[in-house]
């Protein structure tokens, strides 16, 4: 009595103070039930405390120093949730704050970068003025460069020339400045290798794309992947607006709108006696429904027709690199010498000459072996920088390159990583895994030897152990006679044409001292096998037909063996585990505890900024979930980088899909328990008026927590912290480690950990800082996953009664022009260029099903609700909801087959040499191997004979391949020929430019 009391003279419960004239005029509020069915009046809301109100549940807290979960009245009566009052608060200064550090470090980001542009170029064009004053003064030239312009014009008037390559541990002040110059390089190169167009076509500097004049469908870009994610991005799109205007249409045909206000607000159905205007809305879905199945099953299967397609012109109107290459697998581990295997080759296919030289994928398992090859060939970078940059070509003055004093003393040590290398070399560490890959000068020859073949013989020898002896024989084929089959044999017309033994052949693939013997392989005199002692096999090395590019190789993974891949996959699926687990307990419990469950006891809807924060906190979770699934992904050891893609695309996939429907479902468990399936469709008058409450608001919570907090919001978060959070947090910390000298070392060590690739704290190399400015990849596969789980949980609403429905599909189809405009814009900018196929779109394509065949179980929904399809009293009737969920995915998975799922071969229509199209795109099967290269570098007698032409000592890598234009005009590493190639310098062309610098310290010498 005493709170109402306060109501009726107008005082606030809550403050004290009286209500405003406005507030006094407010009608009041009718009397509703609360939980406890206990009734209760707009003057009697509150408790005897005066602070909670008696009409909401009580939901108390258990830990005194966190957030209340009790609902309180307002100074109007209403009721608020104090832990949501106060996310609001907080919400609303993140909000600013967000967008505050967005604008700064946008313009941060880009002075920063642009500063350091224009301090390369002003020093460039010094160094280059001193180059040419001290060429005026001598004309003496050592290997086209004079005697003394190349380290004159290198080193800063601040440092001295013996301090050039000399190791700056005991200088403190040096190492700083070091580190700062290498810092303001990374920061560059993060500009300079974005995606650029390195066919020159007569210009002195690469051109970066136009966004706006782009043609992704025509241009050689990315390989095929990049114009069919767009165009997958159109279907979605599509799909999107047909969804929303079917939608649309049923809401104007049917009267559920002005049916529900009518009733929400009078609390009376009687008035709608005789009418049916609930049954001819279920009976308009029911049908709707039918007929937009089948126009978005049409649409799909049209649209991958269009794929294929699409995917076999541009294959024959573009060559790449695996247009010129066999893959082969199979091959012994002795068989490391590439000009015996070019020699088979070309003896067995009958293609004498035409053979361009071969790719050995190296065996780089072992943990030891592989970071050293890793640690040599990125030395091999460096030295390539450095020699490029004291070219001193148009690029050099513009940044490209970095000068030697901010390489580290064992980067630039030639002789210790040829020692080392061939130290490997003679104990047999780097032995084949069976792979290779065959490159062709013509790609008519290749596509003859395709057609025909399907393998080839090589022989080799084997020394089994006991149990393999035991093993063989278990999989032994019946005795046959012949002769030998490899006829790459010296003397094979003659001699071993007539020589015929007797063999078994296996009749399994099976492992032999580290070498995988395929099923068909011929083990000669199987009869008299014995462990240890030498037997003669032939194996037969196949030919596969992948669709692999240089750059889609992870050459660091081949070798890896079964066992490794599933017990790496089964620590995949631990750290998916543990990650979701602490994802839970973190961001899901808190959020459920605090804010969703008492506002689901309490049938009250949040504030915009907590609906906001939830779907917000949802998509960054999912964000998160991405990188431990891309990292689980990658250490799982695929050797193809298509093959790792569609693994990651079908992790995630189900990952992101499973995470949605569990956070969306107990968000709104409570909405979905009391208002799911509620009301009765076949008549008004047997339904409660609070059941149309129930329902309607199970859809207003759901709309609320996707728009636009998982749809914009959440995207917009993720890309902050993708693209600009990484540069600025990386800038600040590699300053306060490496160019502060007032953080102790135990403290910069702990710093150096949240940095990428965690340098070591002495100073910092400009290698280092490339690798931690990095600029991100156009990774497609990342992207692939959110256009399926969105429509998804989009298509997910078509399951509850609504006359506002269509509009979570108008903004699905804002979101998916949103996304285009954002991926065919800045993302596209600032990326990094990534090699792609048409495997991704593929397994897309088919996960399309599922937001498909979600239409059609909906469509199986209403049918049951409109008793069209079964009743909707019986539960058994429900069950066709998930048969036709199912006969979806199989229908759409047997058209995808019949159009052609498994066929995107294509007749080239442009013959173009391997010449062009490595000029062109810059990179070959030679100068991205690794092994091949430091092979080519420090060992290249061990390349074999007639390879001349594949060797490649300028390693590739995208936004490097300025150095490719380098080692074009030393005329190395080109298949004319390496004319200035010296053998005895172990190919190592750098000491033609850096002849005269001392790669051990000391003072530069001349020559």
């Amino acid at each position: 009595r005493p709170q109402a009391f306060q109501h009726k003279v107008g005082i606030s419960p809550r403050s004290g103070t009286e209500f405003s004239a406005a507030e006094r005029r407010a009608p009041m509020p009718e009397i509703i039930v609360n939980a406890g069915n206990i009734a209760a009046c707009s003057l009697a809301r509150s408790t005897s405390t005066g602070t909670e109100c008696a009409e909401c549940v009580h939901v108390p807290g258990s830990v005194s120093f966190l957030p209340s979960r009790d609902w309180k009245l307002d100074g109007k009566g209403g009721c608020y949730l104090p832990a949501d009052e106060r996310i609001t608060e907080v919400g609303n200064f993140l909000v600013m704050f967000l967008l505050v550090a967005m604008t700064l470090a946008i313009i941060g980001q880009f002075v920063i970068v642009n500063v350091q542009k224009k301090r390369a170029s002003k020093d460039g064009k010094k160094h280059r003025n001193l180059q040419r004053r001290e060429e005026s003064e001598d004309e003496d030239e050592h290997d086209g460069l004079k005697k003394n312009s190349l380290h004159e014009c290198l080193i800063p008037d601040s440092v001295a020339a013996t301090d050039l390559t000399k190791d700056p541990a005991e200088d403190s002040n040096e190492r700083f400045q070091r580190s700062s110059e290498a810092i303001s390089h990374g920061l560059l190169s993060w500009l300079q290798r974005q995606m650029r167009d390195w066919e020159m076509k007569g210009k002195s500097d690469p051109v970066r794309y136009n966004p706006c004049t782009l043609n992704v469908s025509k241009d050689y870009i990315m390989g095929p992947g990049l114009p069919l994610f767009f165009s997958f991005k159109f279907k979605v799109f599509s799909s999107s607006i047909i969804t929303a205007g079917m939608l649309f249409y049923v809401q104007r045909q049917s009267e559920l709108s002005p049916m529900l206000q009518t009733i929400l607000k009078t609390h009376s159905v009687h008035e709608f006696a005789g009418q049916t205007p609930l049954r001819d809305y279920a009976l308009n879905m029911f049908w709707s429904l039918g007929l937009l199945y089948i126009i978005l099953f049409i649409v799909s299967v049209l649209h991958f027709r269009y794929q294929v397609n699409f995917v076999r012109r541009f294959d024959a109107l573009n060559s790449s690199m695996r247009d010129f290459a066999l893959h082969f697998r199979g091959l012994p581990r002795d068989c490391t010498d590439e000009g015996r295997l070019k020699t088979i080759v070309e003896k067995q296919f009958d293609c004498v000459g035409e053979v361009l030289g071969v790719s050995i994928c190296y065996d780089l398992s072992d943990g030891t072996t592989r970071n050293k090859v890793f640690d040599m060939f990125e030395n091999r970078f460096v030295r390539a920088d450095v020699a490029f940059h004291c070219e001193n070509s148009h690029l050099a003055e513009e940044g490209w390159g970095y000068a030697p004093r901010l390489a580290k003393v064992k980067q630039l040590d030639v002789k210790a990583d040829g020692d080392e290398f061939r130290q490997m070399w003679d104990a047999g560490k780097l032995r084949c895994s069976g792979h290779a890959f065959v490159v062709l000068k013509s790609k008519a020859y290749l596509h003859a030897i395709d057609s025909k073949y399907r393998g080839m013989w090589i022989q080799s020898q084997i020394t089994p152990t006991k149990q393999e002896v035991a093993d063989m024989k278990q999989i032994f084929s019946s005795r046959f006679h012949g002769h030998f089959r490899d006829s790459s044999m010296e003397g094979y017309a003659s001699e071993h044409r007539e020589e015929r033994r007797n063999f078994r052949c296996l009749a399994e693939d099976i492992v032999v001292g580290g070498t995988t013997l395929l099923a068909g392989t011929r083990v000669y005199d199987a009869d008299r096998l014995e462990a240890g002692r030498s037997a003669t096999i032939e194996l037969v090395a196949e030919i596969l037909d992948d669709t692999l590019e240089p750059t889609s190789t992870l050459w660091f993974n081949f070798g890896t063996k079964d066992d490794a891949i599933r017990r790496n996959s089964w620590k995949y699926v631990c750290n998916i585990t543990v990650a979701w687990l602490l994802i839970t307990l973190l961001v899901y419990f808190p959020l459920f505890y605090y804010l969703v469950t008492p506002s689901g006891l309490a049938r009250k809807s949040l504030g915009v900024v907590s609906s906001q924060l939830v779907g917000i906190l949802l998509a960054i979770a999912g964000n998160v979930l991405g990188v431990v699934n891309w990292n689980a992904t990658c250490s799982i050891g695929y050797f193809s980088k298509p093959d790792q893609d569609r693994n990651f695309v079908k992790f995630s996939t189900f990952v992101n899909y499973f995470n949605s429907i569990l956070f969306i479902g107990a968000g709104l468990y409570y909405y979905i328990v009391n208002g799911f399936l509620k009301v009765d469709m076949t008549s008004v008058l047997k339904n409660h008026p609070s059941w149309f409450t129930d329902e309607t608001d199970l859809f207003e919570a759901y709309y609320n927590m996707m728009i636009p907090g998982w749809l914009f919001a959440g995207v917009l978060t993720g890309k902050f912290m993708g693209w600009f959070m990484p540069v600025i947090q990386n800038f600040a910390l590699t300053n306060i480690v490496f160019s502060c000298g007032c953080l102790p070392n135990p403290l910069r060590k702990l710093l150096t950990l949240f940095i990428p690739w965690n340098p070591a704290p002495d100073w910092l190399s400009a290698r280092q800082a490339e690798h931690i400015f990095e600029p991100p990849e156009m990774a497609l596969a990342w992207e692939y996953n959110m256009y399926i789980v969105t429509p998804c949980v989009c298509y997910s609403a078509l399951f509850v009664m609504s006359p506002h429905s269509w509009r979570v599909f108008a903004f699905l189809t804002m979101w998916a022009a949103f996304m285009y405009v954002l991926q065919r814009g800045p993302t596209l900018l600032i990326s990094k260029k990534h090699m792609t196929g048409h495997m991704v779109d593929l397994l897309a394509e088919k996960l399309w099903g599922i937001p498909l065949a979600m239409v059609l179980a909906a469509f199986g929904f209403w049918g049951v609700r409109c008793d069209q399809l079964g009743h909707h009293d019986t539960v058994g009737s429900f069950w066709i909801v998930g048969v036709l969920f199912a006969l979806g995915l199989i229908m759409h998975q047997f058209a995808l087959e019949v159009m052609g799922a498994n066929n995107f071969k294509s007749v080239d229509l442009v013959d173009q040499t391997y010449e062009a199209c490595e000029r062109r795109l810059r990179y070959t099967w030679f100068n991205c191997n690794p092994v091949h290269v430091l092979k080519s570098c420090y060992c290249p007698k061990a390349l074999g004979e007639g390879v001349e032409k594949s060797r490649a000592v300028v390693p590739f890598e995208f936004g490097k391949e300025y150095l490719q234009l380098f080692a074009e005009r030393m005329g190395v590493g080109l298949v004319d020929g390496d004319k200035d190639f010296d053998e005895e310098q172990h190919g190592d062309f750098f000491s033609k430019i850096l002849g005269n610098l001392s790669c051990n310290g000391g003072s530069p010498k001349e020559e």
